[in-house]
């Protein structure tokens, strides 16, 4: 459920800004926190912080498999911001995590098993314990 549409906003804005940019992956996680952290701060009155994260990612991950970018990387990039959104949005930083995972893992899986694989081996190297998060999150995906 995204009241506010940030899916599809996150997804215009990875389509719109890094069409045809090298280093998308790591501008799509700068976005990812400026996104998130204004969405938790202004919309957690009228929706859960866990949807507004979670279809933020599930947006920026969209656009950057529509532009056929590096979704492994791309999902260590949003990840490794999410500290910086706790300290901004003062959340958990553990359950941004897996709010995050929860918005990466439908997107991967619809790229395929050897993606959906890619992201659980990007992920688990960048922080040791979440590709577990993220293959539960996969399983539960169509939820």
């Amino acid at each position: 459920m995204d009241d506010f549409n940030l899916e599809k906003l996150a997804k215009e804005i990875v389509v719109e800004r890094f069409k045809g940019i090298s280093d998308a992956p790591a501008g799509a996680g700068l976005v990812a926190r400026q996104i998130i952290s204004k969405a938790v701060s202004g919309t957690q009155a009228r929706q859960d912080p866990r949807h507004s994260v979670a279809a933020v990612c599930r947006g920026l991950m969209k656009g950057m498999l529509i532009l056929e970018m590096d979704l492994p990387r791309t999902a260590v990039a949003i990840l490794g911001q999410m500290d910086a959104v706790a300290q901004a949005t003062n959340q958990d930083p553990a359950e941004l995590m897996t709010w995050a995972l929860e918005g990466i893992a439908p997107v991967a899986a619809l790229a395929g098993r050897p993606t959906r694989d890619a992201v659980e081996e990007a992920v688990e190297a960048g922080f040791m314990g979440a590709g577990s998060v993220f293959a539960r999150s996969c399983e539960t995906a169509g939820d």
